[in-house]
């Protein structure tokens, strides 16, 4: 017997479909780490807008390419986007 329309309603709320799984846990392909604080924090808000779950630290990391001591900068990019109100903390990662 079919399932009504009622229950596949139902169903389609207690889990996301596959290919929206899929789509959160792959990293677009990296970018390059840009060089100035505002370019870096539209960057990183961007990111965490287009995601559909909350980013832990390495997962914005794996977004972004370069070369010396940049990853130190990504907390600090974090914490201005959270005192702007453009991200907060979600248990271990970030929401845009």
């Amino acid at each position: 017997m079919p399932a009504s329309l009622a229950q596949q309603a139902d169903l389609a709320l207690d889990s996301p479909p596959d290919d929206v799984l899929a789509a959160a846990a792959t990293p677009q392909a990296a970018q390059a780490w840009l060089g100035t604080l505002p370019d870096q924090v539209r960057a990183v808000a961007k990111i965490l807008s287009d995601a559909i779950i909350a980013l832990p630290q390495t997962a914005i990391e794996v977004r972004f390419k370069g070369r010396g001591p940049w990853k130190k900068s990504l907390p600090r990019v974090l914490d201005t986007l959270e005192a702007l109100g453009r991200a907060r903390r979600e248990g271990a990662g970030w929401r845009g």
